[in-house]
């Protein structure tokens, strides 16, 4: 699999309409089915998992079926093993541990049989499945989600359907997380250091949360969840539970171990693009596109309040590591400190829980962090340095330069004095905090053409 930053785009009408009646117009496998199995059965059955020896991410391996022989016999629908175990005429059901596809989906999959099952996908959508080897990079990709492991050893990037394990001081790769999802917008390791999460999808398609054995490398879930990219996963203190934000404006709460849905919550009016729990995990503040930072009760889902004014849109929010705070910014371009724990009873355009406004920025904020020790906070954007400020009194400490525009990605070192940036161009960054000085400069993935005579990535 070649990628580079330009792919092609397509958004199947299928996801809409599952199942709707279209006339004479004959069901599609790459329109109708395919959507379908991205939304409901690839978590289960992918390269990366492949329960019983079935991957239903190409035709082909669709069509061989698993362990248990063929998934359909074309033409003949009442013969076919598919119907058999979405009808739960045979054990287990499948989707297994999920609800029961809709009788409208259920009918979509026997009519495409009884019609002969065919695979109408195009040759270049077919060249962008799921693939058991790492991509071939020509050019490096967009980063979007950087996260350090507790222990600090290692350094996880977002790539082109994979997160990358890099060496935390960029010195070489040392794992390769290959999944279904086009895009991952973020990555988060629980407090052990055991098990990675990575959030995202295929945009206009499906979202995915993808669940890793950091040790093993492998993907211990896969859990799909609506019909796009999932946006600032986060986990909660205790390493139990995730929260994420999603474009059918909703925050959403999962169980680590079981992938199961805990909270699905609507109390935003557009998209959440982030969310952060609580020192105690009892609460969740989320942001997005509709301008607030809205505290949320993390067991029953109840809304609390706003932390702040409303004024422009969202994208990033991070909390002190030593309380309850967070620092929000987004469209408006200034980062925003607040408490979480209101010192007086609220009143209308009250914002007595602002701690203090940092220094606005050259561009639109995309990312914010603490490090670890709570004394640091680093902002990045659409501007061209990253600066870091002393949290208790507001002061610039240092300026990251170096970075081209567009900023996606901040991660501290656990010591704290590292950070590392990455964003539009595709190199990481990773700078001393105190003084803003470049330490180590990486491109994370090998480059056709350009590796060195180790097999490193190209660096500089």
């Amino acid at each position: 699999m070649t990628c580079g930053l330009a792919l092609f785009n397509w958004s199947p009408t299928g996801l809409a309409q599952e199942g709707e009646k279209r006339g004479t117009e004959e069901v599609s496998y790459l329109r109708d089915v395919w959507p379908v199995i991205q939304r409901r059965c690839q978590g289960c059955h992918q390269p990366a998992v492949k329960l019983g020896n079935l991957d239903l991410t190409r035709y082909e391996s669709f069509q061989a079926g698993g362990k248990s022989g063929p998934a359909f016999v074309a033409g003949d629908p009442d013969g076919s093993l598919l119907m058999a175990l979405i009808t739960g005429r045979r054990e287990p059901r499948m989707p297994m541990g999920q609800d029961p596809l809709d009788q409208s989906q259920i009918e979509l999959f026997r009519e495409w049989i009884r019609k002969g099952a065919k695979d109408d996908t195009p040759a270049e959508v077919k060249r962008v499945t799921a693939s058991t080897e790492p991509p071939v990079y020509r050019q490096a990709p967009v980063i979007t989600a950087l996260a350090y492991s507790p222990d600090g050893s290692l350094l996880a990037i977002s790539g082109y359907r994979e997160v990358i394990l890099h060496q935390s001081d960029g010195s070489g790769i040392v794992g390769r997380l290959l999944g279904v999802s086009d895009r991952i917008q973020s990555v988060d390791f629980t407090p052990d250091g055991k098990t990675l999460v990575a959030a995202g999808g295929s945009p206009a398609r499906f979202g995915e949360l993808q669940v890793w054995d950091v040790e093993t490398r492998k993907l211990k879930r896969s859990v799909t969840v609506c019909n796009d990219t999932l946006f600032g996963a986060s986990i909660s203190p205790d390493g139990n539970k995730v929260a994420f934000g999603c474009s059918d404006q909703t925050l959403r709460v999962h169980e680590l171990e079981t992938g199961k849905e805990l909270l699905k919550v609507g109390h935003h009016e557009n998209w959440v693009l982030g969310t952060v729990f609580g020192i105690d995990g009892k609460r969740i503040v989320s942001v997005g596109r509709d301008y607030a930072a809205k505290l949320t009760d993390a067991e029953s889902g109840a809304f609390i309040e706003n932390l702040n004014l409303l004024r422009k849109e969202l994208a990033a929010v991070a909390r002190n590591p030593l309380r309850d705070a967070v620092v929000v910014g987004g469209e408006d371009r200034v980062p925003y400190y607040y408490m979480m724990d209101r010192i007086k009873k609220m009143v209308i355009a009250d914002e007595s829980t602002l701690i203090r406004e940092f220094p606005r920025q050259e561009g639109e904020i995309f990312a914010v962090a603490f490090s670890p020790d709570g004394n640091r906070l680093a902002v990045a954007g659409a501007g061209h340095e990253v600066p870091i400020y002393q949290v208790d009194s507001g002061a610039r400490i240092a300026a990251c330069r170096g970075n081209a525009a567009g900023i996606y990605a901040v991660a501290f070192h656990p010591d704290s004095q590292h950070l590392a940036t990455a964003g539009f161009e595709g190199r990481v960054r990773i700078y001393a905090a105190d003084t803003g000085e470049i330490v180590k400069e990486f491109v994370p993935v090998p480059l056709e053409g350009t590796l060195t005579a180790s097999g490193k990535p190209e660096e500089r």
